[in-house]
């Protein structure tokens, strides 16, 4: 999922805003948070087309939706039991992908597992696990207390979504300032990047005697990370990703093929990991034991559980509105975040983790000018398949392999929040995203984010020039003016995501 501009940009890196009349802005925000539907969008593409747009999108979410699934269950714990685990989190992608392209308004839409939630539930899988082995529970118990604990986590995130559309909430979600959302990216990025450098070097705790003692085994997705970030951002067309991926999985079969190596002997030198055979598809959900539960792990996970929803929510919104740019149409905000709701708790209910749009997926979709949700239904399909196989896909794919595309995300999150970002906001914005970007380093997500807001409120108090937070438009109590300055501040968090600070 490559963040900010390069998926908002066209295809000649010009940004993709607009210039619109005040009339225009006008009528877009006005509808904004309307009920008028959007079914005129279905209007259909030869079966051949959904196929192989359907087939694209899957080559680009697979892997990195496996790569989400080494994060979640980072800890040592869960290591015998990846296939399983890996699984899991396929099928979560598939669970959304059939409910975006079956509820969402947008035909073209792509929803999977997403990076929003992933620190969330990963912080709950790690403490959960911890909890029940400080209680002296057996593997089974813990197997059970974890992926159930993150399904319920995950149908309480969808509840709490569908209130918040329901109740129109989505304008007080987005009031979160911009700058300690970057705060929370840029941590995403160093998250991935220390999950990708743990992954790659085998070792149970990161230290800077295991990244020297495995370099051999790091380096090469390092630099692979760096070639896919480089030519995405340079090159800027979709088709860059899968192929990039692919150059780079065929590049290490064809040195076993050089060197007359087996898969075999690179498992046992190290290159790819050592996992148990997979057990065949319907035991997928074994682990999910209700009797075995520890009931007690899961109260502490409550403001994890708060704050999870408050950032899934807004990252929400943000994907609907970087959807709805490129549309040039209003869409229903509340009834997107309601969409997003129901995919979370079917997704919860079935084993599954929390998901949202992947808009820079959509975008594509969309700009291709898919307007059936048959492509939705192959790209889930593929997913399904993967599922079904009898043998574990990550007994023949090389560490390094989802090591590069956790770096790539690593890269290029932390380079847009740490660093461009501060041509695009003032001084003490970027000192505050840096701030919250510590914060949660030091004393972990949810009270980074709130020790971010807090002194966010503190410098507004103080008269520190902080700009305009930004929310959805309220047509019946705003004037015309509020509303243009809404769509041409430099503060909106759209703005940023999109990289510009002018429409």
């Amino acid at each position: 999922q490559m963040q900010v501009q390069l998926a908002l940009a066209s295809h000649d890196g010009s940004s993709i805003v607009q210039e619109t009349t005040p009339a225009e802005r006008q009528g877009r925000l006005n509808h904004a948070t309307s009920t008028e539907s959007t079914t005129d969008l279905d209007t259909g593409n030869p079966i051949w087309i959904s196929m192989l747009y359907g087939l694209i999108n899957a080559t680009i979410v697979l892997p990195v939706l496996m790569s989400f699934g080494s994060i979640i269950y980072r800890d040592a714990a869960f290591s015998p039991y990846m296939p399983v685990l890996i699984k899991l989190t396929v099928f979560s992608g598939m669970v959304h992908q059939v409910c975006f392209s079956t509820f969402s308004s947008l035909p073209f839409a792509v929803g999977q597992v997403q990076d929003a939630g992933l620190i969330f539930l990963s912080s709950m899988a790690s403490s959960m696990a911890k909890y029940c082995i400080n209680q002296g529970a057996n593997d089974e118990a813990l197997l059970a207390t974890v992926t159930i604990g993150l399904g319920i986590a995950t149908a309480l995130l969808g509840i709490g979504l569908v209130l918040v559309g329901k109740l129109g909430l989505a304008k007080y979600v987005q009031m979160l300032p911009t700058c300690v959302i970057g705060g929370y990216l840029a941590f995403i990025g160093w998250f991935c990047g220390m999950s990708g450098l743990e992954l790659m070097s085998g070792a149970e705790d990161l230290s800077f005697a295991s990244l020297v003692n495995n370099i051999e085994f790091i380096l090469p997705g390092i630099m692979g990370g760096i070639l896919i970030y480089v030519l995405v951002r340079r090159l800027r067309h979709m088709a860059v990703l899968p192929t990039t991926i692919a150059i780079i999985f065929l590049t290490f079969y064809a040195i076993l093929f050089l060197t007359r190596s087996t898969v075999e002997e690179a498992t046992d030198a190290g290159w790819i990991p050592k996992v148990p055979p997979a057990p065949i598809w319907y035991h997928t959900w074994d682990y999910l034991q209700f009797d075995k539960v520890i009931w007690m792990a899961l109260p502490s996970q409550t403001l994890t559980l708060l704050s999870m929803i408050f950032v899934v929510a807004l990252s929400s919104s943000l994907d609907v509105a970087a959807i709805e740019l490129e549309l040039k149409q209003p869409l229903n905000y509340n009834h997107e975040l309601k969409t997003v709701g129901l995919s979370n708790i079917i997704s919860g209910l079935t084993g599954g983790y929390t998901g949202s749009y992947i808009f820079s997926q959509s975008i594509f979709s969309l700009r291709a000018g898919i307007r059936s949700r048959f492509a939705g239904y192959v790209l889930a399909f593929c997913e399904l398949v993967v599922i079904l196989l009898s043998f574990p896909v990550l007994s023949y794919v090389p560490s390094f392999f989802f090591g590069s595309l956790l770096i790539m995300i690593c890269i290029d999150l932390m380079h847009e929040w740490l660093w461009d970002v501060r041509t695009k906001i003032s001084r003490a914005e970027y000192f505050l995203c840096l701030s919250t970007f510590i914060f949660i380093q030091i004393i972990g997500v949810e009270y980074g984010i709130l020790a971010g807001v807090g002194l966010y409120l503190v410098c507004r108090k103080l008269g520190v020039d902080l700009g305009e937070a930004k929310q959805l438009p309220d047509a019946t109590s705003r004037t015309e003016d509020d509303e243009e300055n809404d769509m041409l501040t430099a503060d909106s968090p759209l703005a940023k995501k999109n990289g510009s600070t002018e429409s």
